[in-house]
């Protein structure tokens, strides 16, 4: 009986081990909001949000602090248009006023970025708040 009850204990010990390896092991999906995130920050060819865009205190001042974008609640149907081609939410040149401050509507298209790109920058922008 004794002799069992250590086998079974040593099978559970096995079985344990196992889940518990693969548990560490397995790979970590990332959300949306999470993959822009490292997308805006990797540099990639025609992503250089920066340039003119302040984000949690990194960038450009040229256009608004992206920093709380979120609290805005723009859609992120709203947001992917934006980033992709923003003359259609403001002419291109006209003036804007955007949190009390006023900039020149001068965003370029960022029509080469995939639709899985723009959703997951727009994904990232709305989790700012």
């Amino acid at each position: 009986m004794k002799k069992g009850f250590t086998i079974i204990f040593i099978v559970l010990v096995i079985v344990l081990g196992y889940i518990v390896v693969h548990a560490i092991t397995a790979p970590v999906k990332l959300t949306a909001a999470q993959l822009g995130a490292e997308l805006i920050h990797s540099h990639k060819s025609g992503i250089d949000c920066f340039a003119c865009h302040t984000i949690n205190g990194k960038g450009g001042n040229v256009g608004p602090n992206l920093s709380k974008e979120g609290a805005l609640k723009h859609s992120i149907k709203w947001l992917e248009v934006q980033i992709a081609t923003p003359s259609k939410h403001f002419k291109s040149g006209s003036m804007v006023k955007i949190n009390g401050k006023t900039y020149m509507a001068i965003m370029p298209d960022h029509k080469m970025l995939s639709k899985k790109e723009l959703f997951e920058l727009a994904s990232y922008l709305d989790s700012l708040k």
